[in-house]
């Protein structure tokens, strides 16, 4: 009997609407040079064989929801970090709910969150331009347990297919919005979370009640609202655990 050949994800041509000029969103680069970059490199990628990756078994949503009573630090760490294993290892021991990682070189550097995400035990965000659906399959098969989405990066229906790729993986597809309207499209794509950079309060508002919100910066981290605050101040420190440790007692 024959095997029927791999399944594979094919190279398709997205169009995004990039920033002009520079803006930095939860500390990774978004603007046209970051996503055309972002697209050459996704066009020399291998694509992933989805029928190899094992749904993820830790939750991002779970780790991070405290009803709103607190809100959670989840430091972000450069994939490129020299000592990223031995750094997610001491802030797992200091008892972070979770942990993101941002990819600048996936073909480099997603080894390095590979060996990261082996080596703890909470959730891991991936936490960089995310343009594709293969992306959202070679971040589960590096061990990632969520993803980072833009919706303005992700007009029509490419928002609801990568959502659902990460449904499809038990995944958390965590959904970047700056508008009222964007905050709909990632309710109406089931995503487990918005991700906010703002603290307006017509931004608040519009997330629907069963939506975990994560907050991009400080002035989103609000408790009684926000449920997670990505915090890249944390993983930039020259001891993230400890640094960890001194926001708990700030909060």
């Amino acid at each position: 009997m024959r095997s029927s050949p791999p399944k594979t994800l094919h190279r398709r041509t997205i169009c995004v609407a990039a920033r002009p000029g520079r803006v930095d969103v939860g500390g990774v680069r978004v603007d046209e040079e970051a996503v055309r970059r972002r697209r050459e490199q996704n066009l020399a990628a291998a694509r992933p064989d989805t029928r190899s990756i094992a749904p993820s078994i830790r939750s991002f949503a779970h780790a991070v929801d405290r009803q709103r009573q607190a809100v959670e630090h989840v430091p972000l760490l450069a994939a490129s970090h020299p000592r990223l294993t031995e750094t997610a290892r001491a802030l797992d021991e200091a008892e972070v709910a979770a942990l993101a990682i941002s990819v600048d070189d996936p073909h480099a550097e997603l080894p390095a969150l590979a060996q990261a995400a082996q080596a703890v035990s909470i959730p891991v965000l991936r936490c960089d331009l995310l343009l594709e659906e293969f992306q959202v399959y070679e971040s589960r098969a590096a061990g990632a347990d969520a993803v980072l989405l833009h919706a303005a990066l992700l007009p029509g229906e490419q928002l609801e297919r990568l959502c659902g790729a990460a449904r499809a993986t038990h995944m958390a597809a965590c959904v970047v919005c700056e508008t009222s309207e964007e905050v709909q499209r990632a309710a109406a794509a089931r995503a487990a979370a918005v991700a906010l950079a703002r603290g307006g309060g017509e931004l608040f508002a519009a997330v629907p009640q069963r939506v975990l919100v994560l907050a991009l910066d400080r002035a989103a981290a609000v408790r009684g609202r926000a449920d997670a605050f990505l915090d890249e101040a944390i993983g930039a420190a020259p001891d993230p655990a400890a640094a960890f440790r001194a926001a708990l007692e700030q909060d």
